[in-house]
């Protein structure tokens, strides 16, 4: 992972990833293969990478956002078994969910509109309504990439488990650069 991302990742995600809520993520499967917080680190990932992108052909994105809603957008998932009845609920009412989760974590001060729509339409086709931002639409892009390589074994997350967050921090003096292999 490159060095610009880990940084993105630590200042705008540090409080999601030492949260009681991400730290019980790993102990909740999702998409079979993976955890939630596994999944999550790996959308976040895919997001930072298409914000670099982005950021080369001067297009601007609200990283701090786009990284909450990465990082929590399947938070909501949590005791899934207990919560939904079937997939089909989870699909629609997990979003909601979440969003709890995010002002729980963030608190109302740094919640935003462009979080809400993001988190609330990452379901998008599946829900009829499309994100309203582009935050939102490189949020529901790289959930389903993230699935789709995960699913393939090749999570965007590899590598980046929970001591490799404990790493992010900016005071570390040097960062692994095979902690993530993927291709720019």
């Amino acid at each position: 992972m490159p060095f610009q991302m880990r940084r993105l990742l630590y200042k705008y995600g540090e409080d999601i990833l030492g949260s009681d809520q991400f730290r019980q993520a790993f102990g909740q499967t999702h998409h079979k293969c993976m955890t939630v917080a596994d999944h999550s680190l790996g959308v976040c990932v895919v997001c930072l990478y298409i914000c670099l992108v982005l950021e080369k052909i001067h297009i601007s994105v609200h990283v701090r956002d786009l990284t909450v809603a990465a990082l929590c957008h399947d938070l909501g998932i949590m005791g899934r078994y207990e919560k939904y009845r079937n997939n089909i609920e989870c699909c629609g009412r997990h979003p909601v969910d979440s969003l709890d989760c995010i002002r729980d974590l963030i608190g109302e001060e740094e919640y935003s509109d462009i979080i809400e729509n993001s988190v609330r339409r990452h379901m998008w086709p599946l829900t009829p309504v499309p994100p309203r931002y582009r935050e939102g639409l490189i949020l529901t892009m790289a959930d389903k990439v993230s699935a789709v390589m995960e699913r393939l074994g090749r999570s965007p997350a590899r590598g980046l488990d929970r001591e490799s967050i404990l790493r992010l921090s900016p005071a570390a003096e040097s960062f692994s650069s095979e902690d993530l292999d993927l291709p720019v």
